[in-house]
């Protein structure tokens, strides 16, 4: 096996990218001269016309354009599959650092995703992949589209079946779709609601553009329940969403039967300022890639692409707002409010939402409970609907809401 970093390891880095035709296409307007450092040495790669022209085991004579530097043992955590260009470069969960034009890196950064994603094959084969998770299950119940008036604001949201509610609050970028899966499986015994936040697909956006806060999207959803006539509903919340619900469940204590937190935490700081300027910039490419990243290795490919495809459906500017919002939530000292019982629901691949933030916040919640979903990453309900429904249901029959 080719010894990683060396300079023929580099070299099979400049082939394999060559006959990588997703990377040649994403490369195809894009040149510039990219150095990767390690506290041992450096190596350049010269990208021109979709394809690399030179590699270099060395800085480039020239300079260069991006400069991407990591400690060598990140780098062989690149290479063997353990993390990737959004996990590595995150603050506080990776050890990549860009300089040199780092809007110009961002701006193309399908190319620089697809650039280490192609290290992980370089000397090696194909990586084993475990059993896709199970096929969801429909009830067959009919799903109905709807919309609604509330605070001034067309609202559209979908239901199906009958009985007690959940109502469905999706994650940044998303919509109702989001919940396809869980209005078709849970509808044989729920009247189950999924709903368009303000601004998302087919619900309008709110005078003064979208809601940057996440306290602004509780206040809207809490008028929604009236509206609807909800009492006691159980809440569902994911990503962004998954946070809001906890928010909701501290602002009104008696007000839910249940709270289903999915990749959801009291506390995210994880979101920089600058990875939100390039979202409005350049939101649908960043959003493809981050997706991607984010989902877990027994997402089946179909399900898979749905994801990518689910999150590009809004614009750039809502999905800033969404992550705004996101970046600046913390509501720690309020979760000794929350009385209802409360699931906080993890994938296991899910390096946004890790099991430290899940843990802290279930020690804030009296009573709350945790289930990981294996090989799941952050979007569950898309990625594996079947085993989320049920791990939904299995807690809502353990305390009494059926």
């Amino acid at each position: 096996m080719t010894e990683t970093l060396s300079g023929k390891w580099w070299e099979l880095l400049g082939e394999e990218l060559n006959t990588d035709a997703r990377w040649s296409e994403a490369a195809k307007w894009f040149e510039a001269r990219i150095e990767f450092r390690h506290e041992n040495g450096a190596a350049s790669l010269d990208v021109r016309g979709g394809k690399v022209a030179g590699v270099t085991d060395g800085p480039s004579a020239r300079g260069a354009d991006i400069i991407v530097t990591a400690p060598r043992a990140e780098w062989d955590r690149v290479a063997s599959g353990q993390t990737d260009w959004y996990r590595g470069t995150s603050p506080g969960l990776g050890e990549i650092t860009l300089s040199g034009d780092t809007v110009l890196a961002m701006r193309n950064i399908k190319v620089m995703w697809l650039l280490l994603e192609a290290m992980k094959r370089v000397g090696n084969g194909p990586s084993p992949r475990p059993e896709p998770s199970p096929a969801p299950r429909p009830s067959g119940k009919e799903i109905v589209g709807r919309y609604i008036d509330v605070n001034g604001i067309r609202t559209y949201y979908e239901e199906a079946g009958e009985g007690p509610a959940i109502i469905c609050f999706h994650a940044a970028s998303q919509d109702s779709l989001m919940y396809r899966h869980v209005l078709e499986g849970l509808s044989d015994e729920y009247r189950v609601i999924a709903v368009d936040a303000p601004g998302h697909c087919k619900t309008l956006v709110p005078e003064g553009g979208p809601f940057e806060s996440l306290t602004r999207h509780a206040e809207f959803n809490e008028a929604l329940i009236e509206a609807l006539g909800l009492e006691k509903p159980v809440v569902v919340g994911c990503s962004m969403a998954g946070n809001m619900v906890l928010e909701l469940g501290a602002r009104r204590p008696d007000g839910y039967s249940a709270i289903i937190s999915s990749e959801g935490a009291d506390y995210t700081p994880t979101v920089s300022g600058f990875f939100l300027d390039m979202l409005k910039v350049d939101g649908q490419q960043i959003l493809e890639c981050w997706s991607q990243s984010l989902t877990g290795d027994r997402t089946p490919a179909d399900r898979a692409e749905e994801v990518v495809w689910q999150i590009q459906r809004n614009t750039a500017k809502v999905a800033a707002a969404d992550l705004t919002g996101y970046a600046g939530f913390d509501v720690r000292d309020q979760m000794h409010k929350v009385t209802a019982p409360v699931l906080l629901l993890a994938g296991d691949a899910d390096w946004l939402v890790y099991p430290d933030q899940v843990n802290s916040t279930q020690s804030h919640i009296k009573g709350s409970e945790i289930a990981v979903l294996a090989g799941t990453g952050h979007y569950p309900m898309i990625e594996n609907p079947y085993e989320y429904n049920e791990a939904i249901r299995s807690f809502l029959h353990k305390n009494g809401y059926k």
